[in-house]
Order: C-alpha cells, then structure tokens, then sequence
C-alpha cells in the first residue's frame, strides 16, 4: 500500500492511498487501519476513514517527527487484505424506488438504456460495503454501483432532498442522512432514519457497514 502523509489544519494529517479509480479493497484496508488506530491510540479525536485517505488527527499536541514514526510502525506491522471476504452481516435498507420518492428513476433508466425494473434489478442485486460517512450527518456513500448505473450527477443541485433519498452520482450511490440540498439523481427513498440525534445510536450506517437495498414494492422484473 503505497502512501503519502501531508499536514492537514492543525495537528492533523492525511495519509493518500495511491489507487488509480475506485477499490473496494483498498477501502477495506483503510477501514482496518483506522479500526488499528481507534484501538491503540484511543485518546486521539478525529479518524475519519475516506475512498482512497484516511484523517489522522491526536488529542494532544505531538513533538515534531512522532506522527511519521507512529505511522511508518503501524504500516509495518500492518498485513493488508488481498481479497474480499463475504460479509457476516448484511443491513437490508428497504426502498420505494420511483414515483415521488424516486423522482430522477425514469431519466436514470432513458439514460442507461434500461427499463425501469432493470435499474431496480441492478442496484440492489449486490452488497455494498458504506466506505465513508459525510458531507451531512448520516450521508452514507456506497461502493461502485453496477457500471450501467453509471450516471452523471444534475446539472442544476436540488434545493431540497428529503432525508432517506437513494441517489446515485457517477459510479456512486448513496443515503441522504438529512433533508439536503443534493445534485445526485434520486431514484427512491427509505423510511428508515439514518440520523436522530435523540437516539442513543444517533447513526443507523456506519463505514464498513455491509448494507443492500430491498424494494418495498418491486415491479415485475425487479426482484433482487
């Protein structure tokens, strides 16, 4: 896993994955480094796991040349994962797709050259793995969708989307976690809440998270 390490505000550093596109892999090797750092350096307050980076930053101020050995340390002592283990446990998010909830569904399917329930089909015919949480409280964004489901993000940003949105934006997909203004296409929406901040779990999705979409009411065709 070859990286490079760059200061990132203060105290803080961002430690770059060199990938070229999306991994999966690379993304669960991330996530398992950020797991070895919550583990043995508990007081430090930020670790924030993204695609191809993760955010490293300590509780206390660190003398000069203690993050590079902390890090050259856990990278040596660090085996990545050469493949992908089939998830022990898997969220299942339910979906309306289109209609109301799904308002951008039939310009995603005019665009790929599928049917209606062939989009449905594809985007929940596989797990994905949550690789990180952001830009809004609960936003959860997914590994590489179904490459015919590869659609560019609107033009023009919505004012508004409501919380529980599936969009898709490029080879993305993802969860609104609040009402939002967004630019993804919408192609349904859960009733489950992702954030509450009165719930003793405020966050429903976590990254490394194994979620899949099921239809609440597929059409014919659009089982999964």
């Amino acid at each position: 896993m070859d990286y490079t390490v760059q200061p990132y505000g203060h105290q803080a550093w961002l430690v770059s994955f060199k990938h070229s596109g999306f991994s999966k892999l690379l993304c669960l090797n991330i996530l398992r480094l950020a797991e070895i750092f919550r583990r043995h350096y508990p007081d430090w307050t930020e670790i924030v796991p993204a695609y191809d980076s993760l955010l490293l930053q300590p509780s206390r101020e660190l003398p000069q040349g203690d993050f590079p050995a902390i890090l050259t340390d856990v990278m040596s002592n660090f085996t990545p994962q050469t493949h992908i283990e089939p998830p022990e446990k898997i969220i299942h998010i339910p979906v309306h797709y289109g209609g109301a909830d799904g308002p951008d569904i039939d310009h995603v399917a005019h665009t790929a050259q599928l049917s209606t329930e062939e989009v449905i089909a594809r985007h929940c015919a596989e797990p994905y793995l949550v690789c990180l949480m952001g830009f809004i409280p609960g936003f959860a964004f997914m590994s590489e969708t179904d490459p015919r489901l590869h659609i560019p993000r609107k033009d023009t940003p919505r004012a508004s989307v409501p919380a529980g949105s599936v969009g898709l934006a490029g080879w993305q997909t993802g969860i609104y976690g609040l009402t939002s203004p967004g630019g993804w296409q919408i192609i349904g929406r859960t009733p489950l809440t992702l954030f509450d901040p009165h719930r003793e779990t405020p966050f429903l999705l976590k990254a490394g998270d194994w979620i899949r979409f099921t239809p609440q009411s597929a059409p014919k065709g659009a089982s999964c």
